[in-house]
């Protein structure tokens, strides 16, 4: 047996893309829990603290295409990973040592860079390792890392922002990078359902391109930008405006900001890996790709805003809840659009489409940063909870457009009849 097809050195290579995402997360949050002191020290108001934000996605779609587009295929995963997570660290020391609002901006420009192509990479390196039918949980568990980044980061973070100034939680992140680094050179690699491994694979070697207008002008494949891309708004602006949110929109503290997002993420964890569960059963029952990833997506982003929209009425324990749920639920999307792209896509063009469109999904990210800023500005400074309610309000119809794209257009098993028109494409149908 290879050292590709070891029994072990599958998970050991999933743990470290799931520490690979909760690092991805710590950089994110970091920002957003200086917001406040940062804020009041640097005289930045609301609406160039979202503009900051935003430059953070300036170059985040752009690179991903890039990578997507000219790396992957081409350069080994395992310097793809080590390269973006070398930027993700250069990027946040500079901040400890500088009260410069221009080298905020640059560095928080430098770590878009790295981070664009981040989670769809990793998803496809993952992929890599699992089987077709057995990837839900996986990828569930790499995704994971967003919750526990924003479970662990909350209160570590916070901890040294409060004990430490906000300036060392810049520098914390960028050192456990360079830790990580040091790991993945141990163990990463290239695994066995890679495009180009073990090509006697029936999964791998029969499978020929498709057309490049057929694969990217499908309705499932159409439905999956769109809803991607509505689900992206809400996840890419929270990091930047989640803790500001609960503490000049809903009241309070910085110190029970940071257990507040703990505790919303602590119910995104067990929600990612159960509905990711759910998903893989259902795939291996033999319930369709429609039900199982298509229309759970829709019925994600449906929750997610409905509870969005009915935080801004409600207050306490119920109001947190909902709050949870709006945050956390469209993060399931993030399973259920790449299993569904590796699906109905061959293997040579698998990680072209997933991190393509998993980066440029993100440009959504860059408008709802400023967007918020603009509309929680737009309200007065008299008015700040209630500019706070009005973005919400305008995040959760976003939601809603996203599910109801899931719901019209995610049909995965149209998609695979239609390729099998295709000569050299219809042995993936039979075996799907």
């Amino acid at each position: 047996m290879t050292e590709s097809t070891s029994t072990i050195r599958p998970y050991i290579v999933l743990l470290m893309l799931f520490l690979f995402q909760t690092l991805n997360f710590f950089d994110k949050l970091v920002f957003g829990l200086s917001a406040v002191p940062m804020m009041k020290e640097l005289a930045i108001t609301p609406q160039q603290f979202g503009l900051i934000g935003s430059s953070f996605f300036l170059l985040f779609s752009i690179s991903g295409v890039l990578v997507g587009l000219f790396v992957i295929g081409r350069v080994p995963m395992k310097w793809i990973l080590v390269a973006l997570a070398l930027i993700w660290s250069i990027s946040q020391i500079p901040i400890y040592f500088s009260s410069s609002v221009t080298v905020l901006v640059a560095c928080r420009i430098l770590l878009g860079l790295g981070e664009g192509p981040g989670l769809p990479t990793a998803l496809h390196a993952c992929q890599n390792w699992f089987h077709p039918q057995k990837r839900s949980v996986p990828s569930a568990i790499v995704v994971q890392g967003i919750s526990v980044g924003l479970l662990a980061g909350g209160p570590i973070l916070t901890y040294l922002i409060v004990n430490h100034g906000w300036r060392s939680g810049f520098l914390f992140c960028g050192v456990i990078g360079l830790v990580w680094i040091a790991g993945w050179l141990l163990v990463g690699g290239e695994g066995p359902y890679a495009s180009k491994s073990h090509k006697s694979d029936a999964i791998v070697s029969d499978e020929a391109p498709i057309p490049a207008a057929k694969l990217w002008l499908d309705p499932t494949v159409i439905g999956v930008i769109i809803m991607s891309t509505m689900s992206y708004w809400i996840v890419g602006m929270s990091a930047t405006w989640l803790p500001p949110f609960l503490q000049q929109g809903l009241g309070y503290s910085q110190g029970q900001t940071g257990s507040i997002i703990s505790a919303v993420y602590v119910f995104q964890s067990p929600l990612l890996l159960l509905g990711s569960w759910v998903a893989q059963r259902m795939l291996l029952n033999g319930v369709s790709r429609r039900k199982a990833l298509g229309s759970a997506s829709g019925y994600a982003l449906l929750a997610a805003g409905l509870a969005l929209i009915g935080s801004v009425y409600v207050s306490g324990p119920l109001q947190l809840a909902l709050v949870a749920i709006a945050f956390a639920a469209p993060s399931l999307t993030t399973i259920y659009g790449p299993i569904t792209l590796g699906a109905i896509a061959p293997a040579v063009q698998r990680g072209r489409l997933i991190v393509v469109i998993y980066s440029a999904n993100a440009a959504s990210a860059l408008v709802s940063n400023a967007v918020t800023g603009m509309i929680v500005q737009a309200a007065g400074p008299d008015h700040v909870t209630q500019g706070y309610a009005n973005a919400m309000m305008f995040t959760a119809v976003i939601l809603l457009i996203g599910a109801v794209s899931a719901f019209a257009l995610i049909f995965p098993e149209r998609s695979l009849e239609r390729f099998g028109r295709i000569p050299r494409f219809a042995n993936r149908v039979q075996e799907a």
